[in-house]
């Protein structure tokens, strides 16, 4: 598996596809990892160069040193590595919820973004509820959080399905490092990109979710105001929103990628 290493973190990344097709970048939530993209790579690698990566202490990237804090655009850059060992020098992107944080940083800040799409997502934050819920977790764990978390993700009628897909998600979301949770949490209790998004040139699509307590309407709405010719789609979902039912988020990806 290929790594890199940044920050104070062995980071994992991979690609899917033909390298010769255009680059996608794929960037994933808090608590989880490369694979939340699994549903959808069928359908992307037939047009794209996909590359995914996890954030430090998620999935398959491991701590290496004693950071127990990032910065969005110390997550970015790892994008950016990452991007340049897969032999990309522009690319596409999308992220959802901070990884449509990463995204926001990035376009605003390089010109390697040619097409942007954020899902599920803010820019800017709650720093004392965050807090809050660092110290929360640091006291209490993962377990303590998962139920919420999947609550806040999925609907009701897929939580009660008990699918093996859940279950996995699930039990990725447990097996986070801990100090690579929260790390990446105070990432987005700093978060205030809203001076950057008047500069980002990328042709820009918002995605939100009816039904996302975590990011609402509003937060997508704000950013659409904010970028010059952006886009704003909602669809019918939760927090996470191409799980239950990938193709509208993938019709939506694909529409504003290959217009």
């Amino acid at each position: 598996m290929p790594f890199l290493d940044l920050d104070d973190a062995s980071v994992f990344w991979r690609t899917d596809g033909h390298p010769n097709r255009p680059a996608l970048v794929l960037a994933n939530s808090l608590g989880s990892d490369t694979a939340l993209w699994d549903g959808v790579i069928p359908r992307l690698v037939q047009h794209y160069h996909v590359i995914r990566l996890d954030l430090p202490g998620h999935g398959a990237s491991r701590l290496t040193g004693s950071k127990d804090e990032w910065t969005v655009a110390g997550l970015a850059a790892h994008v950016l590595k990452a991007a340049d060992a897969a032999g990309a020098s522009e690319f596409d992107f999308a992220g959802i919820s901070i990884g449509g944080m990463i995204g926001l940083e990035l376009a605003a800040h390089s010109s390697r973004v040619k097409r942007l799409i954020v899902s599920n997502t803010a820019s800017t934050s709650d720093p004392k509820m965050w807090a809050d819920r660092i110290r929360t977790i640091k006291a209490t764990g993962l377990h303590a959080a998962v139920d919420a978390t999947m609550q806040r993700w999925f609907s009701p009628g897929f939580l009660k399905s008990d699918t093996p897909l859940l279950a996995t998600i699930r039990e990725h979301f447990l097996q986070v490092d801990l100090r690579g949770y929260t790390g990446c949490s105070a990432a987005i209790r700093d978060l205030d990109l809203q001076a950057g998004l008047p500069h980002i040139q990328a042709p820009t699509l918002v995605i939100s979710g009816e039904n996302d307590t975590a990011m609402p309407a509003g937060s997508a709405q704000a950013i659409t105001r904010a970028i010059p010719g952006a886009r704003h789609v909602e669809l019918p979902t939760y927090h996470i929103p191409h799980i239950e039912d990938p193709t509208p988020f993938v019709d939506a990806v694909l529409a504003h990628l290959r217009p």
